[in-house]
């Protein structure tokens, strides 16, 4: 059982990775042309039969998006226009822009899930789950410094200062950050998955507790540097994503890309492994119509929640729960097996022919990745079970309970994008990541389930 991870020390410098990176335009052999993802995923074959999503609604919490780029104009993309985060006059943004730096990142988040096959003499990319109705919410922004080179990240509140949870009420921190506010609002408009490519420091354990208890099954991408996963990766019963390639290999990190050699990101918060490396994405500082091969765990987590809406379409009765029970327990390409965990790939490469081929209602009604006995686990049961009274509170005239007791917090608030730590401003080019974290215990074998 995976248990949440716990801050027990600062960041000590600034931190910085690069959002995915960028590779030759022209794709390997291996990778297809960029769309190995689709191809060996058997995608085609799925929409072919009818299964592409539809019917089901995944939220993704990101950047600010380009609706209009190639590959998402028509599809079914529903932008929350107002973003969750302000800037240092307490102006709102807006969540939609056509600036590349602003809305690259989110832009290529979003077409893995829906893309329309649409080209400008390039590559059509095709999303996993065109059929599927995506709640886009922004909570980050991204800026080119003034100085120029770097970019600056940031997500301030109305008053134009960073949200600090440190020495706040439950009342006051509950769900007070525009990250928190974007998680809350997927649940209320009634997302199935949601799909989270950002992390960091920002405390969002009362959010995701509620869209546990709402029954909502969280994806978060692990950093691609270091490996230890990040807020809300390493939460308790959220699926962290680990990324591979078309080798089949995981990808490399090194906290010092100059000095060290690279090596596997290994990590003890991995759950799944997804297609995320040599991945064709569009847009160029350059031009909206031009393309390039990335990699990332930002672009692997929404693969894999546009597969697990794939399955759900297919068997609708099935709970999040069941679905993620079916996630670890049809991994790789052996069929239905017993889960064994590494911290390569955690249970296994998403399969999306192997979900679609076990009905999932036949699993427990037990999230395989929740630890409810761990008091000190983020979130624990008891943030789930005060978010689930405030869930039916909502729904009737009865007075609204009061909470018991309050999840862990911290009075740093950074934000990352695809795992690269940002303090108050978000670096490309990968300088040294600092940041300490406990150590989250080795899973245990669950039930059933699914390995590589």
């Amino acid at each position: 059982m995976r248990r949440g991870r716990r801050l027990i020390a600062s960041v000590i410098g600034v931190a910085a990775m690069s959002i995915a990176v960028a590779v030759p335009a022209v794709g390997s052999e291996a990778s297809e042309g960029g769309l190995w993802y689709f191809n060996r995923g058997k995608v085609q074959a799925a929409q072919d039969a009818g299964l592409d999503g539809s019917g089901v609604t995944i939220a993704v919490i990101d950047t600010q998006v380009n609706p209009d780029a190639p590959g998402l104009r028509g599809a079914d993309l529903k932008v929350q226009e107002q973003s969750f985060c302000f800037d240092e006059s307490g102006e709102r943004y807006d969540a939609v822009s056509t600036d590349y730096v602003a809305a690259n990142h989110g832009t290529n988040v979003a077409s893995m899930i829906l893309g329309t096959g649409e080209a400008v003499g390039g590559t059509p990319i095709k999303g996993v789950a065109p059929g599927a109705t995506v709640l886009y919410y922004n909570s980050m922004i991204t800026t080119t410094a003034p100085e120029g080179g770097d970019v600056e990240s940031t997500c301030l509140q109305e008053n134009g200062e960073m949200f600090e949870t440190g020495k706040k009420t439950w009342e006051e921190r509950r769900l007070a950050s525009g990250f928190a506010k974007a998680i809350s609002a997927a649940v209320d408009d009634g997302a199935d998955i949601i799909s989270v490519s950002l992390g960091g420091l920002v405390d969002v354990a009362d959010a995701v507790a509620k869209a546990h208890a709402a029954g909502v099954v969280v994806l978060g991408s692990l950093p691609n540097v270091g490996g230890a996963g990040d807020w809300p990766s390493s939460y308790n019963g959220v699926v962290a994503v680990q990324a591979f390639g078309p080798d089949g290999q995981i990808q490399y990190s090194t906290s010092d890309p100059v000095l060290a050699d690279p090596s596997p990101n290994l990590s003890d918060d991995v759950i799944i492994a997804s297609p995320g490396l040599e991945i064709i994405a569009q847009g160029t500082a350059e031009s909206w119509d031009a393309q390039q091969l990335r990699s990332g765990t930002s672009l692997a987590t929404p693969i894999a929640a546009g597969f697990l809406a794939v399955a759900k379409q297919k068997y609708p009765e099935a709970t999040s729960n069941q679905l993620i029970q079916s996630l670890i327990r049809n991994t790789g390409t052996k069929g239905e097996h017993e889960p064994e965990w590494n911290n390569r790939v955690g249970y296994g490469a998403v399969s999306l022919t192997g979900m679609l081929a076990v009905d999932p209602t036949k699993y427990p009604d037990v999230n395989p990745l929740w630890d409810a006995q761990d008091s000190h686990a983020v979130p624990n049961q008891q943030n789930v079970d005060d978010e689930a009274a405030l869930l039916a509170a909502s729904a009737s005239p009865e007075p609204t309970p009061e909470p018991t007791a309050e999840a862990g917090g911290s009075a740093f608030a950074p934000l990352l994008i695809g795992g690269g730590v940002v303090l108050a401003v978000l670096v490309i080019g990968g300088v040294v990541l600092a940041v300490v974290l406990t150590r989250s215990s080795r899973r245990q074998k669950i039930q059933q389930g699914g390995d590589q």
